[in-house]
């Protein structure tokens, strides 16, 4: 997981969304080298500020709404645009991706359940992100203009 979200900071700065150096790919390997190597040191510190079980619960939770929230994408592309040309045609469609949502809103909701105060500070800390997106997506704008 931790090699495959680093091209989320990278693709955030490529659309001026993030720090800019973080957009740039190694000439030799095509890899986000920067952007991996600043997710790695969120990693640590992240994994240094507590247990493993509660950082789990933290993450897990506000991934699996990300996830979730992806595949029920599927289904309104789908809907909403049944001529589109598809690159990749997701296997088992529609079944595989509703059990998956439907496994999916039962740990999300098992999580709210058993764990409240972790998946609430789960979602505070993602939350916490929304003053820097609102800060760099004016930036974006601005330059755009």
């Amino acid at each position: 997981m931790l090699l495959v979200s680093a091209r989320i900071p990278y693709a955030m700065a490529r659309d001026g969304m993030f720090f800019a150096p973080l957009a740039r790919l190694s000439p030799r390997t095509r890899v986000p080298v920067r952007a991996l190597v600043a997710q790695g040191v969120w990693a640590s510190a992240l994994v240094l500020s507590g247990s493993f079980d509660t950082l789990t619960d933290y993450t897990i939770f506000t991934i699996l709404i990300f996830v979730s929230l992806a595949t029920g994408a599927v289904y309104v592309f789908r809907r909403t645009q049944p001529d589109m040309e598809r690159s990749y045609r997701t296997w088992g469609y529609p079944v595989v991706p509703a059990l998956f949502l439907l496994v999916s809103g039962w740990l999300i909701v098992n999580t709210l359940l058993t764990t409240p105060g972790r998946a609430l500070a789960g979602l505070g800390l993602m939350a916490l992100g929304l003053p820097f997106y609102w800060y760099w997506k004016r930036d974006a704008r601005a330059a755009a203009n």
